[in-house]
């Protein structure tokens, strides 16, 4: 068996510390994630700061199954956590907006953009891009706060339920295609990740339960909607500069995207929304989660009619565990 090899990263960084230095200040230019820099950087540092490598090896080979990469990426991630603290080098995992009313309250789903199957435990697991609930997970997966449901009529728990796997299916296969959308000009392909920050801030001022922020979701969700509709119409070339939903809509129409119309209708005429982001009108906690309904439900019609080279839809790629995870 391997030994496996440690480095003193306080031994380590008096000699890489000039390398790690640059590494780190080109990738806060680049704005790199501080979890992803100490595996970029000892990635780096064997192609561009270390001239021979141990037992022979070659850059050119397959080095990140060896012991001594290993070493080098718990070395540098030590220097890390010197310079900007433990906790930030935990990564988060990446959650979608999503909320739903229970006993006339909105509370918080928890929606996962990628979730994880193990295959061989401590070895190998699934990496999954699901685009509704995945059959490894539950209803009460998706709420954080862990609701009683129990207290639900039979009827009234069903009609939750499938409420739950509705917004967990149009948030999940809108964002997987807005992800995967092709042939964007640069406006377009800026738009995209915008759509469901809108919506993640619509969310969120709408779960805050006061009325005058549940007014500025609105226009939130209406942005979340119209850039959905332009960058559609990116890909037609067809780009309109305007805020109105039912000229983008019709415009849209012309291009084969037809859109629930009674559901379009929901939403309030754009100067109305464009009021709202003042605050400076209160609306009905429930109004406005009727408008984050819609929304979701018109991101998800467009997005559907988006063109993709690469369709990840419960795509699944089997990842085996690096050494260095893990290891301290």
């Amino acid at each position: 068996m391997e030994q496996e090899l440690k480095l003193d990263w306080e031994e380590f960084a008096k000699g890489a510390g000039h390398w790690l230095e640059l590494f780190d200040e080109s990738f806060a230019m680049d704005a790199v994630p501080l979890h992803a820099r100490p595996l970029k950087s000892a990635m780096w540092l064997v192609k561009d700061g270390i001239s021979e490598l141990p037992y022979g090896d070659s850059k050119d080979d397959e080095y990140f199954h060896k012991e001594w990469f290993s070493a080098i990426v718990v070395a540098i991630r030590k220097w890390y956590e010197n310079r900007y603290g433990v906790d930030v080098f935990t990564p988060a995992k990446s959650k979608l907006p999503g909320l739903v009313m229970l006993y006339g309250t909105p509370i918080q789903l928890d929606i996962l953009e990628t979730i994880s199957k193990v295959e061989v435990e401590g070895e190998t697991s699934w990496l999954i891009w699901p685009d509704s609930i995945h059959e490894t997970e539950t209803v009460l997966s998706f709420l954080p706060s862990k609701p009683n449901l129990s207290a639900l009529a039979p009827d009234e728990r069903t009609k939750f339920e499938e409420k739950v796997t509705t917004i967990v299916k149009r948030t999940r296969s809108s964002n997987l295609a807005l992800h995967s959308a092709s042939d964007l000009p640069d406006e377009g392909k800026q738009m995209v990740p915008g759509i469901m920050r809108h919506i993640e801030k619509g969310v969120s001022d709408i779960l805050s339960l006061k009325p005058s922020n549940a007014a500025v979701a609105i226009w939130e969700l209406h942005l979340g909607v119209e850039k959905a509709f332009k960058v559609f119409l990116h890909q037609q070339k067809a780009n309109l500069k305007t805020h109105d939903l039912e000229v983008l809509s019709k415009r849209a129409k012309e291009f084969g995207l037809t859109v629930t119309d009674p559901v379009l209708k929901k939403l309030p005429h754009w100067k109305k929304s464009s009021d709202y982001r003042y605050a400076e009108e209160e609306v009905y906690i429930d109004y406005a989660v009727g408008i984050y309904d819609a929304a979701v439900q018109l991101v998800d019609e467009i997005t559907s009619k988006l063109r993709r080279e690469l369709v990840f839809n419960n795509a699944g790629f089997l990842i085996q565990k690096p050494k260095w995870v893990g290891r301290r």
